[in-house]
């Protein structure tokens, strides 16, 4: 008869509690335990209700009673755990966790609770193990599968996460959750193409559904689709007016496109919502509404939001992000000296007080070029300094003809006639550059059967920059003429001079060029005859404008910009494109995935130099093979002798079968001017950058072919450090 009451008061008592009755059944549970206090079932469910009312200390009292007298019990243990959870001590709830899965190791309900705990706690590998048993349990539960994905995506395996999304989305095809979290993901990993397709699906179930519209409009912005998503975002609008996000991100997509006055009223209508809704302020939000209002000119109501932010709650980076803008606004209203105590300010409080400088000075000479204000911040960056070779260009653009000359000239000799040498080289490989475009550009005109006033324009456009540079080419050699031969001094001034105005000068009309060639482009459609040799002419622009500031940078310096990357990453372009012109381009990459730590970009560009050496050497071979190797090694014999220690490197070989290096010409390809082309063409400085650069990496290259060429790149791993 006991053991029925007890029954009957712990029915009575958990209905009472699933109706929100709690204290009511806790006073029900009580009676229960008058009756039988070792009554495992009672006190259970007693303590999940003290939870309920937050008595966790109580509950832990009474869980703790449960288990004293059926320590195995896995529903007490699993509640145990949960409460644990929920009153901040998860860790203690882990070990109640692993001990009810030592008792049952496959009980699925203790597997949710672990898991929650887990995902709470950051351990996303032993999360991912629990789901992995769970799944194995319940193959067919696609929210489980969706969790799954997400605790691997958050793991960075991203592939897998998108293999699991897959997988869910068989067993409900149209669940729009299981949608909007897999397109969110393909969003956050840059795969917009796909994320739209899936928000897409998601739609087709939902149209009318705020959030998922608002997300699809964010991601025609990502893709510079604007116009989509501008007809997204109104979409969404319609559905929710004052939707913060909505609003914000409407405004910052118009922001981007330079529809500062559209932008506007939308930063105006999420500052209203923001107030009535929120006490805080959305710094970011804050300083886009400020960017608005400068490019509408209103420097004084841009100031008036910027200071709006609190930038005690910011990070030191954003608030040195904040502070740097003030500064250039004030410049804009011509309050320097209010604009450079900002500025002070940031590089005071900066991580990197050399960045800070560059951009304060790049501020300041934006709205007062020459000033010398901002010449003394630059001058302050010193050789050592990554962000030298930067401030130096900087310097070059904004500085007079005499301070160039300063700070281009050595005190020795050899210096000057270093520098001046390769000041007259940059002639030599401008011509070149010059006479590819126009090769180029004549080859679309020939197969052209209509008179297109926009290619002929930019015909004419190559035409002039080349007329141009040989003008100032003589008027140089005629100045020089004056000069007698050993002032070197007065030489080089004439020549830097000449060396900075040209290529500023073929900089700027490149980039005239290259924006006619986006405009002739954009009138075609991808069949059209001339649009992929338009595209190779806008190929060629990028890559001319690209050497041409490698070559200016020989005179200031050549600075190695370090990152990590995948090995891999400098083959990619031939990957995908493995011939050109007449060249099969063959890949031997045994290291792809080893990380490397150094500057990606001047690896690439050398290995273009060699690529472009080859095929202009051998411009006449029909089956030209170019292979490139590349592997790890550990003391590689170089120069003849063995690099000491454990020192491991990055071993790239370039090898052709083309015509090879003369023997008696092999002591000097690395040496300025000097070139092995039977035509004369080019400057002999490719090589020379090469070993240059590679020489600032504590690297090495050499020349080993007898029939074609074969270079050897060597290149030492760091631990991260700069050399």
């Amino acid at each position: 008869m006991d053991s029925d009451r007890i029954y009957q008061l712990i029915n009575q008592a958990e209905e009472l509690v699933q109706t929100g009755e709690y204290k009511l059944g806790i006073s029900v549970f009580q009676q229960a335990l008058q009756i039988d206090p070792r009554n495992v079932e009672a006190l259970r469910q007693y303590a999940k209700s003290l939870t309920h009312i937050q008595e966790f200390e109580q509950a832990f009292q009474v869980f703790e009673q449960a288990l004293e007298i059926d320590p195995n019990n896995v529903d007490t243990l699993r509640n145990y755990g949960t409460t644990l959870g929920k009153s901040g001590r998860e860790n203690e709830a882990l070990s109640i966790f692993e001990k009810a899965l030592e008792i049952k190791p496959r009980d699925i309900k203790v597997l949710f609770s672990y898991s929650t705990t887990l995902k709470k706690l950051g351990k996303n590998e032993q999360l991912i193990c629990v789901f992995e048993k769970l799944i194995e349990l319940d193959p067919q539960n696609s929210q489980l599968l969706t969790k799954y994905a997400n605790a691997l995506v958050n793991n960075g395996q991203h592939d897998k996460a998108f293999h699991v999304f897959e997988r869910s989305l068989k067993i409900e095809p149209s669940n729009p959750r299981i949608l909007n979290s897999y397109a969110n993901v393909l969003f956050s990993n840059g795969r917009y193409e796909k994320a739209l397709q899936i928000f897409e699906r998601s739609l087709e179930i939902e149209p009318h559904n705020q959030i998922t519209l608002s997300r699809y409009a964010n991601t025609f912005a990502a893709i510079g689709e604007y116009e989509q998503a501008f007809i997204f975002f109104d979409k969404s609008l319609q559905i929710e007016a004052n939707n913060l996000i909505t609003l914000s991100k409407y405004a910052i997509a118009l922001n981007a496109t330079g529809k500062y006055q559209q932008a506007l009223p939308f930063f105006d209508q999420w500052l209203r919502t923001k107030f009535q809704n929120s006490d805080g302020l959305n710094s970011y939000i804050y300083f886009q509404y400020a960017l608005a209002l400068e490019g509408r000119g209103k420097y004084e109501d841009a100031i008036e939001k910027l200071l709006a932010i609190k930038i005690e709650i910011l990070s030191p980076y954003q608030a040195n992000v904040i502070q740097l803008h003030l500064g250039r606004l004030h410049y804009c209203i011509k309050q320097p000296e209010k604009g450079n105590e900002y500025f002070e300010a940031a590089i005071a409080n900066s991580d990197d007080k050399d960045k800070t400088r560059l951009y304060s000075a790049r501020s300041i000479l934006a709205n007062n070029p020459h000033s010398q204000t901002a010449v003394e911040m630059l001058q302050q960056i010193s050789k050592d300094s990554p962000r030298y070779a930067e401030a130096f260009e900087m310097l070059t653009l904004n500085s007079s003809e005499e301070e160039y000359f300063d700070m281009v000239k050595t005190d020795t000799q050899t210096g000057l006639i270093d520098t001046e040498m390769l000041n007259r080289a940059m002639y030599h490989k401008i011509a070149n550059e010059i006479g590819i475009l126009k090769g180029i550009a004549y080859r679309i005109l020939r197969h052209s059967e209509l008179q297109d006033p926009l290619l002929s324009c930019i015909i004419q456009d190559i035409e002039d920059v080349f007329e141009e540079v040989n003008r100032r080419r003589a008027a140089q050699k005629s100045e020089i003429e004056t000069i007698s031969h050993d002032d070197y001094g007065k030489i080089l001034a004439v020549i830097s001079k000449t060396a900075h105005d040209i290529s500023d000068f073929v900089n700027n009309q490149l980039a005239v060029i290259e924006s006619k060639t986006r405009r002739a482009i954009r009138k075609l459609q991808p069949k059209d005859v001339h649009y992929t040799q338009l595209e190779k002419l806008l190929a060629q622009l990028e890559l001319t404008q690209t050497a041409l500031s490698d070559l200016k940078a020989i005179n200031e310096g050549i600075t190695i910009k370090n990152h990590r990357f995948k090995v891999k990453k400098l083959f990619e372009k031939w990957e995908t494109t493995p011939r050109i012109d007449q060249a099969q381009i063959m890949l031997e990459i045994q290291n792809g995935d080893s990380e490397f730590y150094g500057d990606e970009e001047k690896i690439k560009s050398a290995l273009n130099e060699l690529v472009e050496n080859s095929l202009k050497h051998n411009s006449e071979q029909q089956n030209l093979i170019i292979r490139i190797s590349s592997q790890d090694v550990i003391n590689p014999l170089v120069w003849g002798r063995t690099i000491p220690g454990e020192q491991k490197y990055l071993f790239i070989e370039f090898a052709d079968n083309g015509k090879g290096i003369p023997e008696d010409k092999k002591d000097w390809i690395f040496q300025p001017l000097k070139t092995t082309s039977h035509e004369g063409k080019g400057s002999g400085l490719g090589l020379f950058i090469i070993r240059k650069t590679l020489t600032k990496m504590n690297g090495y290259i050499r020349e080993t072919g007898y029939n074609g060429s074969i270079f050897e790149i060597y290149i030492p791993y760091t631990k991260g450090e700069l050399h």
